[in-house]
């Protein structure tokens, strides 16, 4: 789920901008020695400044908590990606404050997710020295895997067609039963997951080197966070990693535009 906050959509309502154009998270400042939360002793927070989505943060009650991430350097950030939480399920109200001027303050929700998927939220761009994951109490105590803060690529241009969102890409590995006669017997998951494809096309040469290069550069070996139509579908983020090299190709009668796709497999 992708969360705008309300002075994003006002601005961007002011400038005629759409906020439809796909939007990756890629960009991330949490290290283990940057976040910090109340956990159980077993599941750390310092797992969720690790990309892998078995590693558990967990908090030990279900108190009104937070999780936070000191922020280095004066960089504006304008996202929070959470991956593998349990805040749909355990109806766990979820906000996130920036600390700037001396206090805290709102930069996006409170929203109740409505399921456990990824969360993106997005808001203004701003310099922090701390941010801050509210968690209200629930009816379990909090749990994430994942936690991204940065700065978010947006797309140049946006997607129409020939892309199968992620909450729809399943796949999955599975074993038949059948008997001697031909009877079925049942069927085994062996294991499930999304795996999609993102066409991107009429994409200019400098819009590339600048932006898409340095995140394919680091996505070989990184997941991130993916929002196809932000604004439209705000429920069909996912949280993966690419399946293959993207090759980009100058297309056109001239060759000054770039196309090329995006193979993911992830989570929901």
């Amino acid at each position: 789920m992708l969360v705008f906050s309300s002075a994003l959509v006002l601005a961007a309502e002011a400038d005629g901008l759409s906020l439809d154009h796909p939007v990756i998270g890629w960009h991330n400042v949490v290290t283990p020695s940057a976040v910090a939360a109340t956990s159980d002793p077993n599941y750390p927070a310092s797992n969720l400044a690790n990309p892998a989505t078995h590693l558990e943060w967990r908090a030990p009650s279900i108190d009104d908590l937070y999780i936070f991430v000191n922020v280095s350097g004066v960089d504006p950030v304008d996202y929070v990606g959470i991956a593998r939480h349990n805040f749909g399920s355990a109806e766990i109200p979820v906000s996130v404050y920036g600390y700037y001027d001396g206090d805290f303050h709102l930069l996006a929700g409170e929203v109740m997710p409505p399921d456990d998927g990824p969360l993106i939220f997005r808001f203004t761009g701003v310099s922090v020295s701390q941010l801050a994951i509210r968690m209200q109490p629930g009816n379990a105590p909090p749990r994430a895997a994942v936690v991204y803060v940065g700065k978010l690529l947006v797309v140049e241009r946006k997607v129409y067609v020939g892309h199968t969102p992620m909450p729809h890409a399943r796949k999955s590995s599975i074993v038949n039963g059948r008997s001697e006669t031909g009877n079925f017997l049942g069927r085994i998951v062996l294991g499930s997951w999304r795996e999609t494809s993102v066409p991107l096309s009429l994409i200019t040469p400098e819009w590339y080197r600048a932006y898409m290069d340095p995140f394919l550069a680091v996505a070989k070996d990184t997941p991130f966070f993916f929002g196809w139509r932000p604004e439209t579908y705000p429920r069909e983020t996912g949280y993966g990693w690419l399946t293959d090299d993207p090759m980009p190709t100058p297309t056109g009668a001239s060759g000054n535009l770039i196309a090329f796709d995006l193979k993911v497999g992830g989570i929901v």
